[in-house]
Formats: structure tokens, sequence, C-alpha cells
């Protein structure tokens, strides 16, 4: 399972269903990291870098699609750099 580590204020949009979309920035790291990620995957948000037993800062979502996006600066990075859009539904 692979883990995104986030804001408070993303992880509480996330947790709220307020946001259905992660972005990243297509980077050498993340393209490596994405790259292994599929449709149907699982995989967890976490609220900062909390410890393993606290539940209440992690949520679980499975990954509906993933798409490069030449041009971030209409989503949440706000960057006019390429960006990957990982689609996802809490579950």
């Amino acid at each position: 399972m692979y883990r995104f580590n986030l804001k408070k204020k993303w992880f509480e949009k996330i947790k709220n269903k307020e946001k259905t979309h992660e972005y990243r920035l297509q980077t050498k790291y993340w393209t490596t990291r994405i790259s292994k990620i599929k449709e149907k995957d699982i995989i967890e948000f976490a609220s900062g870098y909390p410890n393993a037993n606290d539940k209440d800062k992690f949520l679980q979502a499975k990954v509906i699609k993933i798409t490069p996006i030449s041009n971030g600066i209409n989503t949440d990075l706000k960057v006019e750099a390429p960006v990957y859009d990982i689609e996802f539904k809490l579950i």
C-alpha cells in the first residue's frame, strides 16, 4: 500500500469528501512511485507523519484512475508544470 502524507488542510478535505483527486508533480521520484500504482489499488492518506497507532490520522482509498496532466495550474498545486491526477474514492 502506498502512503501519501498530507498537510492537515488537505487531509480534512479528503476526510469530509470535499476532495477526490490528489495531485503530485511529475518528478522522477513521483513517476517511479506512481508507475507502481494501478487502478483499484488501495492507497493510504496520512495527516502529517503520525504514529502507526494513531488511527484517526489515516484514511484508505481505492484508486479510480491516474491521469498525467500537462499543466497543473488548475489543480491544488497551482503550478505551471506537468502533474499526476490521482482520482480516488474513500473506503
